[in-house]
């Protein structure tokens, strides 16, 4: 509110986080187990746990670069950002491995202006409606498509591409960005490009957002708060839009 922030109304930009929620091969399910209870300790307490990269999360550049800094370290936390946030909804329903290139950028650019300098720019893929059908989210079925007799079904998504990600860290300056898949990266990038040149650059990650539909494409600021993990390669998030 230092800042004048003015706002008519606010939203959650994450998903809840519970069992059987989508993840990424190899890590570990969010398990809860019951600790104490009312009946004989006088109070109800669970114990949880899930990955550092599960649910609605940053990545810190500990998770992919050498000495990189923890969660914790990765920015002044909490961080509130403009957001500028591109449509890809469209590109997506007709293609599951749509990136966001370059000429997405730039599209952007002509109908809303500059790429506001220090933003968190945000793609909207529509796939956080996919949220609850966790193959579906990580898109193994579209993979089944493209895999080869025998071959074990790759992931597909939307994601950013690496000159992209150029393009808005190093040429336009923003501070982060954002998608509502699983990842920035395409999945068959190995090299996580994308994350590891927007970490080198300082910008923000955040990973499985929700809620983009009622965004504007500028004009809103998102709040961004993740669990202050000690040596965390990254941390889940709390993301609130203040919408003017």
């Amino acid at each position: 509110m230092s800042r004048g922030l003015t706002f008519t109304r606010l939203a959650d930009l994450a998903h809840p986080i519970g069992t059987g929620m989508p993840r990424w091969p190899g890590d570990p399910p969010v398990t809860f187990l019951e600790v104490a209870c009312r009946e004989e300790d006088g109070y109800d307490l669970r114990a949880f746990a899930m990955g550092e990269h599960g649910g609605t999360h940053v990545n810190a550049p500990l998770s992919f670069l050498p000495g990189g800094a923890d969660v914790r370290a990765a920015a002044p936390w909490p961080l509130l950002l403009p957001l500028a946030v591109l449509d890809l909804r469209g590109r997506a329903a007709a293609d599951p491995g749509a990136h966001c290139a370059p000429d997405d950028v730039l599209a952007w650019e002509a109908a809303h202006g500059r790429v506001p300098r220090g933003c968190l720019f945000v793609c909207n893929t529509g796939w956080h409606h996919l949220w609850r059908e966790p193959e579906r989210f990580m898109g193994v079925q579209w993979g089944a498509l493209r895999a080869g007799p025998g071959d074990a079904p790759p992931m597909v998504f939307p994601s950013f591409t690496p000159d992209a990600v150029h393009l808005l860290v190093h040429e336009r300056g923003a501070a982060g960005i954002g998608i509502d898949t699983h990842g920035v990266d395409a999945p068959d990038d190995a090299e996580f490009l994308c994350n590891r040149m927007a970490l080198a650059a300082g910008a923000v990650v955040v990973e499985c957002l929700a809620g983009l539909d009622g965004l504007p494409p500028t004009g809103a600021h998102a709040l961004l708060a993740p669990l202050p993990l000690c040596g965390g390669t990254g941390a889940p998030v709390a993301v609130t839009a203040f919408i003017p």
